[in-house]
């Protein structure tokens, strides 16, 4: 499913310190946006309003104290002045829709019915003779905003009752203040400066923040290149270890489990190669005397001997097996690299290894050339095609191909067995690691073969791998620096 691929992706720590550094502006600009929204909404004389409500207060008395002292006939001229200092348009209209003063262009129906809505709704606390300032202040917090379009266009209203001399009583009306920009006239939140303050914050948070998330993740980096070194048997790595923090003390620790390894590991190797000479001796005195035996033996139990003989020869592959380790664990600047071509290497080892009941088939270009050791190379691909003839070779041909891309020779031995489960996948290069823990004479085996095919190649500068294929069969692969 996409969202368990999702949940699956690995995400370095800088790349997450940034995603979140991201999500932590996305979060500002929300509450940004919240708080713009806010302002267009909340009542003139609330906090949140700003300096814009205090411009629209202060039009409002203005033009109520006018237009209370100007004749009704020079109202038209009053509010043009008004809306050519504010660069807004100015109507005054009763809400059943006559034109008083100002501006007569049509008036939205959006508009026309958010003043119905607003009349019926608070039509109870218009002001009269006898209104006070108190219920003045509370129509005056009911403020009419609305967003028009075709074309654009922001509207306030303003509740702005109008004194009827005639039946000398108040009539209800409402003056419309209406522009095309949202800033332009300063009757709504100006944004700009906001937007400004909001950028350099962005900018200084992203200068800010960048050199400490490097500074945490590129040593990580170089340790997480570091450990993965020492996982495949590169003991000799180390790690800058002078900071004083965490990332220091992690820093040491892994260069002291390095060292340890090291010497835990050479000692093993030393203490097997030691054991595997010593038992040399001894495996020849006994197959020698088993030699002789079996010339004094009668016939019938010669069997036995046999059986004695079989075991003797399996000791004897598994100290050869453990001598041919000892002398693979050699370092890459110990060993000789020229330039070899990949299918003269393949043939002798075929020629060596194939088995008559086997069907392997080569396909290999003439042309093809690595930079590595010979003799090595032949060694390690001879385990692999024994190992692959022994556990599937009853199951299909088993195909040799070899390519170049780039500055590197791929070398794939490929099988239609049963593969390796997927959780030995990473292990089977490991010294006596074995799928079958149970030793006999049917599975075979020392659980050396594939470490020595590892340090071979590692020892000619390149790597192998494991890789089980979707339609069956196992892909062992060989890459190599690839020659001039």
């Amino acid at each position: 499913m996409p969202g368990d691929i999702i949940m699956r992706i690995r995400l370095s720590i800088f790349s997450k310190l940034l995603i979140w550094f991201f999500l932590n502006l996305v979060l500002l600009a929300t509450i940004f946006v919240f708080f713009f929204q806010i302002r267009f909404h909340v009542p003139p004389d609330s906090v949140l309003a700003g300096t814009t409500s205090h411009k629209t207060i202060s039009l409002y008395r203005m033009i109520r104290h006018d237009l209370a002292s100007t004749p009704e006939d020079h109202w038209d001229d009053l509010l043009k002045r008004y809306a050519d200092g504010f660069d807004a348009e100015l109507t005054l209209i009763t809400f059943d829709g006559r034109i008083i003063a100002g501006s007569r262009g049509p008036i939205p129906i959006e508009v026309t019915s958010r003043m119905w809505a607003w009349h019926r709704q608070f039509t109870c606390n218009m002001m009269g003779p006898g209104m006070n300032t108190q219920i003045m202040r509370h129509n005056f917090r009911r403020i009419l905003r609305v967003r028009t379009v075709n074309p654009v266009r922001y509207w306030l209203g303003l509740p702005m009752p109008l004194s009827d001399r005639i039946h000398h009583r108040f009539m209800p009306a409402m003056l419309l203040i209406s522009t095309d920009s949202l800033t332009g006239s300063g009757f709504f939140p100006d944004i700009i400066p906001v937007a400004g303050g909001a950028l350099a914050i962005i900018v200084i948070s992203l200068l800010w923040w960048f050199p400490m998330v490097r500074h945490i993740t590129r040593p990580l980096k170089r340790m997480t290149r570091a450990t993965e070194e020492i996982a495949d048997g590169h003991f000799g790595i180390r790690v800058d270890d002078r900071r004083q923090d965490e990332i220091g003390r992690l820093g040491r620790s892994i260069n002291i489990m390095s060292e340890r390894l090291e010497t835990f590991i050479t000692g093993q190797k030393r203490f097997l190669s030691d054991v595997a000479h010593e038992l040399c001796s001894p495996l020849a005195r006994l197959k020698m005397g088993l030699g002789v035996l079996e010339d004094q033996l009668p016939p019938e139990n010669q069997h036995c001997l046999r059986d004695v003989a079989e075991e003797a020869d399996n000791i004897s592959e598994l100290v050869n097996e453990i001598l041919s380790f000892s002398r693979a664990e050699i370092s890459p600047s110990k060993v000789t690299i020229s330039l070899v071509n990949i299918k003269e290497v393949v043939a002798k080892v075929l020629e060596r290894e194939k088995s008559g009941n086997v069907q392997i088939i080569s396909d290999i270009p003439t042309g093809i050339s690595a930079m590595c050791n010979p003799d090595l190379l032949a060694r390690a691909l001879a385990n692999l095609l024994r190992n692959a003839i022994r556990y599937a070779g009853d199951y299909g041909p088993i195909k040799i191909t070899a390519n170049r891309t780039d500055n590197t020779v791929t070398i794939d031995i490929l099988d239609s067995g049963p593969g390796i489960p997927e959780e030995c996948i990473n292990r089977i290069f490991d010294p006596f690691f074995r799928i079958d823990q149970h030793r006999n004479r049917q599975s075979g085996g020392t659980g050396l073969g594939l470490s020595i095919v590892k340090t071979c190649i590692e020892a000619c500068g390149g790597t192998v791998r494991a890789q089980n294929m979707a339609h069956g069969g196992l892909k062992m692969t060989v890459e190599l620096p690839a020659g001039v």
